[in-house]
């Protein structure tokens, strides 16, 4: 795992700040002079590090230009900045900046998870300008955020289109074709707030501008001559949010323990699923899976062991049957699939196939040999409604299990 890499020359400092991180769940290293950093450097990898500006015998700043030339993020940790020293830093690309105060030491951690998630996150700038463009970019750049670039509204659309796993737009007002205000619209037509932020970033004076965006559906309007730090800071905030938000619906959808999908979540997405499969006679399938003998892996082993072998059957039905399919935990031990376009003539191989790679897998726990297998019913018969379906694969779960566990039970074709 990549760590933190905390460089001050005050020991106390640097536990303060490593016992913070660590607390977020961060593992840190720390370094009490630039030579030691080096070493560490030498031997570890760093997603980030913390460096004070000043060493003795070495120039200020020079603790950055070891980070940095090491490709590693730099954050400045100083007990004061003035603004000469302010703008001197900031010339040499560091992600931010902290004061030493015990109250900004949230904002630590705040920038530290900033920039870790910011590594599989993915932005993108649209401005006309090319000079702007790039200016932009390589501030988000330095954030660790991987940026894509558009020229005009038109060519962000299609840059969207592929890669819908854009976060954050950040995009001019006035461009040539489609405008801001225009690829905002557009943009909300199929991502909402909660899931895609936009901020509007121009150098408009008129009073109406601003609540024009926010109303058409932008999360937040700059104008461009903030600072960066602002800008860095809004687009911090956006993002932090979006996460915010996305932690929350995990929360309302997803199985605390395994995370998988839960009976709430499988109802609401199967139900579309099943009237676009009728009206486009596609091929749906329920799948109904059980643990053989789940009690016993409790009352042998105890429920943190029986919480791992969730885990790890949770991790195959997900593995073998999410591409093709929506996989949910429904409760205890059981858990359901409904499967998409597989024909009637390979589902119960193919169902099998699963049953069997399930029997042949082993896991180790407090250093004994753990195996388990799986009851498995199955039914394709779209007849019966959703609801319908799910019974119908229960019933022949039950068969499954009543007649020898460890099998797959299918309707006749």
């Amino acid at each position: 795992m990549e760590k933190v890499l905390i460089v001050d020359a005050s020991k106390v400092t640097a536990l303060f700040i490593k016992r913070t991180l660590e607390h977020a769940g961060f593992e840190c290293d720390t370094a009490h002079s630039l030579e030691q950093a080096a070493e560490l450097i030498s031997q570890n990898e760093y997603f980030v590090g913390l460096s004070s500006l000043i060493y003795e015998g070495h120039e200020a700043g020079d603790g950055i230009d070891l980070l940095t030339a090491n490709g590693i993020p730099a954050i400045v940790v100083t007990a004061s900045l003035d603004d000469n020293q302010l703008k001197d830093i900031l010339k040499k690309n560091i992600v931010d900046y902290v004061l030493k105060r015990p109250e900004h030491s949230e904002y630590i951690v705040r920038i530290v998870k900033r920039v870790f998630n910011n590594r599989k996150t993915k932005v993108m700038v649209v401005e006309d300008s090319i000079t702007v463009r790039h200016w932009i970019s390589a501030i988000l750049i330095r954030q660790g955020l991987t940026v894509l670039e558009a020229a005009n509204g038109e060519e962000a659309c299609k840059i969207f289109a592929d890669n819908p796993d854009i976060k954050l737009v950040l995009t001019d007002y006035t461009m040539p074709g489609m405008d801001g205000r225009e690829l905002t619209a557009k943009l909300r037509l199929s991502s909402h707030m909660d899931e895609l932020s936009i901020i509007v970033l121009s150098s408009d004076e008129n009073s109406r501008t601003a609540p024009l965006f926010l109303k058409t559906g932008a999360n937040d309007f700059i104008h461009k001559s903030a600072s960066v730090e602002e800008i860095l800071c809004r687009v911090n905030s956006n993002l932090e949010m979006l996460e915010l938000l996305e932690e929350s619906r995990d929360r309302a959808n997803k199985d605390f323990l395994t995370g998988m999908w839960n009976r709430r979540y499988f109802f609401e997405h199967a139900e579309p699923m099943f009237v676009e499969a009728e009206d486009n006679d596609k091929l749906l399938s329920i799948v109904m899976l059980d643990i053989d003998h789940f009690k016993n892996v409790n009352d042998t082993y105890g429920h943190d062991v029986g919480d791992l072998v969730l885990k790890e059957f949770s991790s195959k039905i997900v593995e073998y049957f999410g591409s093709r399919g929506l996989a949910s935990r429904f409760g205890g031990e059981e858990f359901t699939v409904l499967l998409e376009g597989v024909d009637s003539a390979e589902l119960e191989s193919y169902v099998d196939d699963f049953r069997e790679m399930i029997e042949a897998f082993s896991m180790y726990c407090r250093h004994e040999k753990l195996k388990f297998t799986v009851s498995i019913g199955v039914t394709s018969n779209v007849k019966l409604g959703l609801d319908g379906m799910i019974n119908r694969a229960d019933i022949l779960l039950y068969e499954a299990k009543t007649s020898g566990r460890n099998k797959v039970v299918c309707d006749p074709l």
